[in-house]
């Protein structure tokens, strides 16, 4: 095995073995009509720990997400949930247009705690913004209202399914270090799903890489910038990128976003303004 192998293998071992296990999959298959879905996925989701879930359209990501959630069940395999309440974050927000953004946090919250959700919004940075309407707030505000509203629940698992697709290079970077500040404070799981590498790159501690038709799981990373305090070091960011892109095109040559600004507009970093 070589050196680069060593570093970024991940058996579940090697995770901490003090944290409790929040969610267990084994051998998970959910098969639909065309061959779409997963197949034979193993996976463990610890507390504290971000785990990601990238791979290439059509391999199988939301599908997970739906299992894991409930709201899909399997045709093989078993899911064992340790957890007592669940939250998420959709690539959209979803707030209701005719209730401010503290009213959006509230709404599900048993017993209507204002405290709570305030405290949720101050966390996101949203001070001074409780009593706007989200037609008046940009989209990374928005999507601030929606982390606020899951964190709100005080969630043991929190399933994050590509919150940051819609966002533009500046907020999308802020809002990753958000969410990982965060789950540090809170000391909750998180499941987090994406097609950009560098997303996963920069938040998870662990990644799950997966191929398609039917979804099935190529590889189990581990970022070795995991555990690291304050922003993660840029070299171990990028070369985590270049070994999750290597598994995914070890699986299909041309199935992903890479790593490359110039040839992946997701991840392509802000160019400089040129004055007139």
């Amino acid at each position: 095995m070589s050196d680069l192998q060593t570093e970024f293998r991940c058996p579940f071992e090697d995770s901490p073995s003090d944290a409790p296990d929040l969610l267990t999959l084994e051998g998970v298959t959910r098969i639909f009509p065309g061959g779409q879905g997963v197949k034979g996925v193993d996976l463990v989701v610890r507390r504290g720990e971000v785990v990601g879930i990238c791979g290439a359209s059509g391999c199988g990501k939301s599908t997970l997400l739906r299992l894991v959630a409930g709201r899909e069940h399997p045709d093989e395999g078993g899911i064992r949930r340790d957890y007592h309440r669940l939250g998420m974050v959709f690539q959209e927000p979803n707030l209701l247009p005719w209730l401010t953004a503290l009213r959006n946090v509230e709404l599900v919250l048993s017993r209507r705690d204002r405290v709570r959700a305030l405290e949720a919004l101050h966390a996101v940075g949203l001070e001074g913004a409780e009593a706007q309407y989200p037609a008046r707030l940009s989209g990374g505000m928005r999507q601030r209202v929606g982390i606020a509203r899951a964190l709100a629940m005080e969630p043991d698992l929190l399933l994050m399914d590509e919150p940051f697709s819609s966002l533009d290079y500046f907020t999308r970077t802020d809002l990753l270090e958000l969410v990982r500040t965060r789950v540090r404070a809170l000391d909750l799981g998180v499941i987090f799903v994406s097609h950009d590498v560098r997303e996963v790159a920069h938040l998870c501690d662990r990644v799950l890489v997966m191929g398609r038709t039917p979804g099935r799981t190529l590889a189990e990373l581990r970022n070795p910038a995991s555990g690291k305090q304050g922003r993660r070091p840029p070299g171990l960011v990028a070369r985590f990128e270049e070994r999750v892109l290597e598994a995914i095109r070890g699986g299909h040559p041309s199935a992903a976003c890479p790593a490359s600004s110039e040839s992946c507009p997701s991840l392509r970093t802000p160019p400089e303004e040129t004055l007139p």
